[in-house]
């Protein structure tokens, strides 16, 4: 695969995310109902009549944004609407794995010193604001170009000179983004007022500065503990990388393939056993209805906020996911030297199909990352041994 067609692809892939994030949010309503949430009186979405908060931080126009994510984000966690949950479910696990594989590009020794590579904080801030599917394949377009992890790697491109920072990734985002996610999805009234599930979603919405805060101070702590985590050879580093990053590619793996394979059985067992479900939920679990999206085309309206955000979360997934998974087979091919036949390609496909229909895209995509990164490590062990 040249990678000029990936990289193509990603670039037109979110100028897609754009479009079905912004341009179309814009011609069917969403944006103008989510734009009526900061009125003065305006009520939490959904059939619960309560009042929508919209101070956060006392700074307008960030109590405003955040007032608008609070209400897009409220009708996926308030149990009234299942199939914009499931969604929601879904897009959570596959971006917190490609959250995984992001963080760890950027510790990587081969993107030091590439601040749009490093600076994942600010990254996430944009997925916040922006979308998913709007800055991700973005982001793995200039990795493409730009970063030297991807054409001919050597082992110190890959492997990182504070191993320790690979070892936190998962602990730091189930701190910074799964907390905060179990915290805003507490039911209310039952459990938390209101305001307080509005609260804990607008901090949810901050989950990449938590993430970066958490991994700061939990890197640390451990190098206060150990001192030498920072002082290692290259022998060392290389090995103790290796570790950690199997370990952090299988939380990746597992966080993908838990909210695929709730999505599927939930949606499935909707299908094939009906009499599971109540009628109200039941024609919102239909897998047509969660996972085929409308066209982003034309004219269809929504008429509610939650129909809004069911095709929101239903677009970011499929380019996001697609960008991500794109962005992975792409590191693993280019780390090849060899040239496959026609047949061993075929048979890759298939493969990939499989893959993802187990584990989801973004798990896909980190077993492919994993692939490439054993091959060149694995490459270099052997070019060592026949040096001695």
């Amino acid at each position: 695969m040249a990678l000029g067609v990936p990289k193509i692809l990603l670039i037109l892939l979110s100028v897609a995310g754009f479009w079905t994030l912004w341009g179309f949010p814009y011609q069917n309503g969403l944006l103008k109902i989510l734009s009526h949430q900061s009125d003065l009186g305006a009520s939490i979405p959904g059939p619960t009549q309560a009042p929508m908060k919209q101070t956060y931080t006392g700074i307008g126009v960030v109590d405003k944004q955040l007032t608008v994510l609070v209400s897009f984000f409220y009708t996926a966690i308030d149990g009234n609407r299942a199939d914009v949950s499931l969604s929601f479910l879904y897009l959570g696990g596959q971006v917190l794995a490609s959250w995984v594989l992001i963080t760890i590009e950027g510790f990587r020794n081969g993107n030091r010193g590439k601040f749009i590579l490093t600076a994942t904080t600010l990254f996430g801030i944009g997925v916040a604001i922006v979308g998913y599917a709007c800055v991700a394949p973005l982001w793995f377009a200039i990795h493409l170009w730009s970063s030297s992890t991807v054409t001919n790697p050597k082992d110190y491109h890959l492997y990182v000179d504070v191993p320790i920072k690979i070892a936190l990734v998962p602990i730091s985002i189930l701190v910074g983004f799964g907390l905060p996610s179990v915290l805003m999805c507490l039911p209310a009234p039952t459990l938390v007022s209101f305001d307080t599930k509005q609260t804990w979603t607008g901090i949810q919405q901050g989950w990449s500065i938590w993430i970066g805060l958490t991994h700061l101070i939990l890197t640390t702590i451990a190098l206060m503990i150990d001192q030498r985590a920072s002082i290692l050879t290259e022998s060392d580093k290389k090995l103790k990388s290796a570790r950690y990053l199997r370990s952090a590619y299988a939380f990746a793996i597992m966080s993908s393939a838990g909210s695929h394979l709730a999505a599927l059985s939930v949606s499935g067992l909707a299908y094939l056993f009906p009499v599971l479900f109540s009628a109200s939920y039941l024609p919102q679990l239909q897998p047509e209805r969660v996972f085929v999206p409308v066209v982003p085309f034309g004219q269809p309206q929504v008429k509610t906020l939650a129909d809004g955000a069911l095709w929101f979360l239903q677009w970011d997934i499929i380019v996001g996911v697609s960008a991500a998974l794109l962005w992975g087979l792409t590191l693993r091919v280019a780390a090849k030297h060899e040239k496959a036949t026609f047949g061993q390609t075929v048979v890759g496909i298939i493969k990939i199909g499989l893959l993802t229909a187990l584990i989801g895209p973004a798990g896909a995509a980190a077993v492919a990352v994993w692939g490439r990164d054993e091959l060149v490590l694995g490459r270099s062990e052997a070019e060592a041994k026949k040096s001695l």
